[in-house]
């Protein structure tokens, strides 16, 4: 297959992972108070375009390295359907999301525009999803309050079960400026272009029951990046990045400037705009009497399954004797 095919391939697959599983309703209280006077129905927590990080990438990456990836991003709607039921900032609520993960580079196409594949690391080191409240908009550009050390509270967390990204390199360099959003903010940093496309399931661990009641642990939910792109245009790239979504900017190293003079080309870490929504898919547990009757049943269609065996042995043994 020619490089340009195995792009749309890796990326109409990755949309159709992010979008095959069905969304489930969920109640949703920004205001985190107890009782139902704040709770909304929602399918969908649709951050804005965020950043990301990877630690020990570039686009000359090879097949079995070990990475780290970490991304952070303000809110900017939760939907119903089509629908936007409650906007970032509405009645001073604010809402951040933070997440990172171990993961090893699958494949690595080569060239001067090469594709390439990450996935879930086997053990992975790093691995959170956090939602938090915060009392004000996090910065992306400072990179700042996206976690619980600006006085965020903890709603949702999960951990990464399956994730599995692409990026394809389409061209850039020296003089394509790696922010495009507003006014430049890092003049001397260029970049490679690139598309590419996210998709992860994540097991939920913690959900906070004044800000999500009667989601429990146990459920799960496809967190799913539509679409990554480089240079940054909708967004402003993050001067550093949380290493466990708990403190701001803790990474050494993970500043713009590790990115080298090309980002994704000559320095040790390459940084990506992101676009990601969360569509919850909640699995219902059987109640304890459904479990019951199932047991009763697995239990009548061996008792069966054996009385039939029996009977068999019964006829052929008379079949012999006669």
């Amino acid at each position: 297959m020619r490089r340009h095919g195995l792009v749309t391939a890796l990326f109409i697959l990755t949309l159709a992972m992010a979008t095959s599983a069905r969304a489930s309703v969920i109640v949703f209280d920004p205001t985190g108070t107890p009782g139902a006077s704040g709770n909304i129905n929602i399918d969908v927590f649709d951050p804005g375009p965020g950043n990301s990080i990877i630690l020990g990438a570039n686009a000359a990456a090879n097949v079995g390295n070990s990475v780290t990836s970490l991304f952070q991003a303000n809110l900017d709607t939760a939907k119903l359907g089509p629908s936007v039921v409650f906007t970032n900032g509405t009645g001073g609520k604010f809402f951040t999301v933070a997440a990172g993960l171990s993961q090893t580079v699958l494949a690595n196409t080569g060239g001067a525009f090469p594709t390439l594949v990450f996935g879930l690391a086997p053990s992975p080191t790093t691995n959170f999803f956090d939602i938090y409240a915060q009392p004000a908009l996090a910065s992306d550009i400072n990179g700042q309050c996206f976690v619980a050390s600006c006085g965020g509270t903890l709603i949702l967390q999960g951990l990464f079960t399956q994730a599995q990204n692409n990026f394809s390199v389409t061209g850039g360099g020296g003089g394509n400026p790696l922010d495009q959003f507003n006014s430049n903010n890092y003049g001397a940093i260029s970049t490679l272009n690139g598309i590419g496309g996210f998709n992860s399931t994540i097991q939920l661990t913690f959900a906070n029951p004044d800000y999500f009641p009667g989601l429990t642990t146990g459920s799960s939910f496809l967190f799913a990046t539509t679409q990554s792109n480089l240079p940054f245009l909708a967004v402003d790239p993050a001067a550093c990045f949380s290493t466990n979504g708990v403190t701001s900017c803790n990474q050494a190293g993970a500043t713009v400037a590790s990115v080298g003079t090309i980002n994704g080309l000559n320095g040790p870490n390459t940084m990506v705009q992101n676009d990601p929504n969360i569509s919850f898919n909640v699995t219902a547990v059987p109640e304890p009497a459904s479990l019951t009757l199932v047991g009763l049943g697995l239990a009548v269609a061996a008792g069966r399954r054996r009385f039939m065996a029996a009977l068999a042995r019964r006829r052929s043994s008379d079949a012999k004797l006669s």
